[in-house]
């Protein structure tokens, strides 16, 4: 755009902070699609329950709609939300716990994607088999959910570690609730216990909601008051 009176171009500067409001929305997004996923879909394979309940729920289409919607989004949105959260504490956190918070969830962002992958494709084929007269398909199945077969999932722990070390970040630095900082921080690890207990889990997933909605609001406010 060019100021035709001086004859000068005319350039509109990016706010950066803009990007940090949007992408720090995800936190309560991603939480909320994820506790979603797992009313919906959580108690319906693994941790006891009887193979021909589960084959039947994964062996419907739901279950693969649920699980990308309620399990996998949340995951990819997961990185928009770290991403900002690193954005906001750059300048504000110290250096080391910063870049490991960074790290330790991009790492366990990833592992979980992974191991996602298998749950939500190769379950509803193992369940098609068990229902085509494969009685230990679903033996296969519940294998991923416990040892040996189920420490694949246990470096997505990485995820929750960096949750905590930004919480740790946002707790010295910044002027943010310290009430929603621990509630953000206990929900990473109530996800991040390994006890096959659908309660534990929900609980986590319903202060994760209650946690990200808080602290993207209290971000977003504290980006909006602070001086460009």
């Amino acid at each position: 755009m060019t100021d035709l009176r001086a004859g000068t171009p005319v350039t509109r500067s990016f706010d950066p902070t803009t990007l940090i409001r949007i992408g720090i929305l995800a936190l309560p997004v991603g939480n909320a699609l994820k506790l979603v996923g797992n009313l919906g879909t959580f108690n319906s394979v693994g941790y006891g329950i009887p193979a021909g309940t589960e084959s039947a729920a994964a062996a419907a289409p739901g279950y693969i709609l649920g699980n990308i919607f309620g399990s996998i989004l949340p995951v990819v949105l997961s990185f928009f939300g770290v991403f900002a959260l690193f954005g906001y504490l750059a300048g504000r956190a110290r250096r080391r716990i910063l870049v490991s918070a960074l790290v330790c969830s991009v790492i366990g962002a990833g592992i979980t994607l992974a191991a996602l992958g298998v749950i939500t494709y190769a379950i509803p084929a193992l369940a098609h088999a068990y229902r085509a007269g494969d009685t230990g398909a679903m033996v296969v199945a519940d294998g991923f959910f416990t040892w040996p077969w189920g420490a694949i999932l246990y470096p997505a722990v990485l995820f929750p570690v960096g949750l905590i070390l930004f919480c740790v970040a946002l707790w010295r630095s910044t002027p943010i609730s310290r009430v929603a900082i621990a509630v953000a921080g206990f929900s990473g690890v109530l996800i991040a216990i390994p006890v096959p207990i659908h309660s534990i889990r929900l609980a986590g997933g319903v202060l994760g909601l209650v946690a990200g909605a808080w602290l993207a609001f209290a971000i977003r406010r504290d980006l909006a008051a602070s001086p460009r």
